[in-house]
């Protein structure tokens, strides 16, 4: 529950944590608007002013109305700034190559921009957070995170430089800073210097507005000493005109037939970057404020509340932002127990602008031009130094190459270049990863289906023609090669290549063209190719690839047990099996030992479907399946699903578990179809060990051989999947 704001317990702090938050906005906004708006455009650096600010108040107020966090202040940030101060840069440029520095349109178009942006930029938020797309921007690769934060600070310090040369940065820099004001270039550097220091040894909130206003105070002492008045000082460049709220400009009152809409839609594409950026920007700092503050947030509820702050703030002449990481943990430090302190800090803001105008004239441009710097440095080195120890070697030179890429090539393009190179990164580690998860043949893994001894002895000796491969991952071209090449290898002793794609997340067309290779491979050496585990998506794929899944010697089934299954009945299927009728347990017995054990049974006809145990059913006896197939199935959930454990054919045994521990029946047994079963009751074997003690031993022996090679199989599997 929110408290009262009206209670003077909470209404004070949160007046004292609105006036700390108000007054920082107040320097970030007069920083960003000099970012934005120097060189030619300086003489307009009262109307970026204006946007700044007016970003600042709706940003506040919007915020603390749909944040998840009640501490979150919003506004004008380090990289939308920097990226707006590049892209109007280049529109600058443009606007003065084909009109001059006059031109009517300059001004114009660069609001446009400047309103169109933080609009554009709003409904993209909007538009991700109404679909809870917020968790994909996750999955943006690291390297090119870190590539654009290190790009970001590049361009904040370039800006720095050109808010205090007035020019863009050349190869005779050294020289265009010699020519600054000592005052101005002093300061910028004390300030920056001091920001670096404090913060990074003094771990509190109130650091910032604290050398921000001991700066504030010392360069004003500094040009009382000097002799520098006011209009000196501003007519120097070290002051800012006082603001004047006549020139607001916003989307309702600028003159459109002064702006370069075609100069405006060759940048088009800068929206899309800013709103990337901004994106990721709500996302990291979000997150940062919930491990910092101990709260729980939601990061859609966020890109939704600052898409809609954002839209309104490009209708009423505002800058682009986002929640600031370092400004809501001084409001939430300085007191904040609610919403409201974001709301005064608005408010404050928005009454400076309205009854003194002028106080804002007083902001010295070497502070601002100092903090932006601060911000820059801090970007890169946290980014291209700090970095390193938490990226890989490829990683951190991803991230250096987007860091150039920015420089070199502009925004958009570095970014670009950098996500090109986190794909094709991706893809060689990709390629190199072990698509084969593990490999077996006929001798070291069974299906489920319980086979007489004679059966397993015929398997374990002729199984090396059957060859499998459990495949995992996402298969490409370059993947699935690594498939061709193994059954290639092994052409001339196989009879049967089994492919179980149930780990398989994707394939793309590039697979099918080598599946389709294989499919020829395996058709011209008379090798059955058996697919099992396919999903509906990469069974599509497959289909619209032209594979042919029906065709002659292509095999699918649902699972890797069935594909299983199949060949081993279709090795099988030639062995010589003695006469129906007869208990078959593997030939230990005489003929008249056999006649003995047989008269111990009750013969048991099952029709197909019928039930032969029950799971929980009490255990007292065991089965041999004299003819026919079983299978056992366990109850998965309340709708009827079930899963086949084990399946067990003619000459087999089932149920001894239950018969020695008298433990419940765990699972159903089902007879697949119509089955006879021979009944072995403890009662029979009782019987049994007290008149054939010899007959007895031998069957118990059995029963321990059949486990054990129930137990040897299982290991052998657990042993390919490790």
């Amino acid at each position: 529950m929110t408290p009262d704001p009206a209670r003077p317990a909470v209404l004070l702090p949160n007046i004292v944590a609105g006036a700390v938050t108000a007054f920082v906005a107040l320097a970030f906004a007069g920083s960003f608007a000099q970012l934005i708006f120097c060189g030619p455009l300086e003489p307009f650096v009262g109307s970026a002013l204006l946007a700044a600010l007016v970003g600042s108040l709706v940003l506040l107020y919007v915020l603390s109305l749909r944040t998840s966090l009640f501490f979150s202040v919003g506004g004008p940030d380090a990289n939308p700034s920097a990226i707006l101060a590049a892209t109007l840069a280049l529109i600058t440029t443009q606007v003065i190559a084909s009109e001059g520095r006059g031109s009517p349109h300059l001004l114009t178009t660069v609001l446009m921009f400047v309103f169109l942006s933080s609009v554009g930029c709003g409904v993209i938020l909007q538009g991700i957070g109404m679909r809870n797309w917020g968790r994909y921007v996750r999955y943006i690769p690291y390297p090119v995170v870190g590539g654009f934060m290190a790009g970001t600070g590049y361009l904040l310090l370039i800006g720095s430089y050109r808010m205090l040369t007035g020019v863009r940065i050349a190869p005779d820099a050294i020289e265009r800073l010699a020519m600054v004001n000592p005052l101005a270039s002093v300061t910028a550097v004390l300030v920056a210097a001091g920001l670096l220091f404090f913060t990074r040894r003094i771990q509190h909130y109130w650091v910032i507005p604290a050398v921000l206003l001991c700066s504030l105070g010392l360069f004003h002492a500094a040009r009382v000493a000097l002799g520098v008045d006011i209009t000196s000082a501003r007519a120097m460049g070290l002051l800012p005109e006082p603001l004047i709220l006549g020139t607001w400009k916003n989307v309702f009152n600028i003159d459109y037939a002064n702006v370069r809409w075609d100069i405006l839609l060759n940048h088009a594409k800068d929206f899309i970057a800013m709103s990337v950026v901004v994106a990721i920007g709500i996302l990291i700092n979000t997150t940062g404020l919930e491990v910092a503050s101990d709260c729980e947030a939601d990061a859609d509820r966020e890109l939704r509340a600052l898409g809609l702050a954002n839209v309104l703030s490009g209708l009423a002449g505002g800058m682009v932002g986002l929640n600031a990481f370092n400004r809501s943990m001084l409001n939430l430090h300085a007191g904040a127990a609610s919403p409201w302190a974001a709301r005064f800090a608005a408010l404050f803001i928005g009454a400076l602008m309205l009854f003194a105008p002028g106080a804002i004239g007083y902001l010295p441009k070497p502070v601002l031009t100092g903090l932006i710097a601060y911000l820059g440095i801090g970007l890169l080195t946290t980014w291209t130094i700090e970095a390193r120890k938490r990226m890989l070697g490829m990683e951190y030179l991803v991230s250096l190459l987007i860091l150039v890429g920015i420089a070199l090539l502009g925004v958009v393009q570095g970014v670009t270049l950098g996500i090109v190179i986190a794909c094709l990164s991706f893809i060689v580690t990709l390629g190199r990863s072990a698509t084969i998860k593990y490999s077996f043949n006929g001798e070291t893994r069974r299906s489920n289906v319980e086979r007489p001894a004679e059966h397993l002895a015929w398997l374990r000796t002729h199984g090396d023609v059957l060859h499998g491969f459990v495949l995992q991952g996402v298969l490409f071209f370059g993947t699935a090669n690594h498939v061709l090449e193994h059954v290639r290898a092994n052409l001339g002793r196989t009879r049967y290549a089994l492919l179980d794609f149930r780990l398989v997340h994707g394939a793309d067309g590039s697979a099918t063209l080598v599946l389709n290779k294989l499919q020829r491979l395996c058709r011209g050496a008379g090798i059955e190719l058996i697919f099992t585990g396919l999903s509906p998506q990469i069974e599509t794929v497959l289909r619209r690839s032209s594979f042919e899944l029906n065709r002659p010697g292509m095999h699918c089934f649902s699972d890797l047990d069935h594909g299983l299954e199949w060949c081993e009945d279709a090795l099988i299927a030639g062995l010589a099996v003695s006469a129906a009728g007869a208990p078959r347990i593997d030939g230990f017995l005489e003929p008249d030992e056999r006649r003995e054990l047989a008269a111990c049974f009750e013969s048991m006809l099952l029709p197909a479907g019928a039930r032969l145990a029950a799971q929980g059913d009490a255990s007292e006896s065991m089965f041999l399946v004299e003819s026919g197939h079983l299978s056992v199935y366990l109850h998965i959930d309340d709708q009827g699903t079930s899963k086949r454990l084990r399946s067990y054919g003619e000459g087999t045994i089932l149920g001894e578990m239950g018969l020695y521990t008298h433990a419940p029946r765990s699972a159903d047994v089902v007879a697949d179809i119509e089955s006879r079963v021979l009944r072995f009751t403890q009662s029979r074997v009782q019987e049994l060990e007290r008149t054939h003690p010899a007959l007895a031993l031998k069957l118990h022996r059995h029963v321990v051989c059949t486990l054990a090679e129930r137990l040897r199989a299982a290991n052998e599997e657990v042993r390919l999947m490790l």
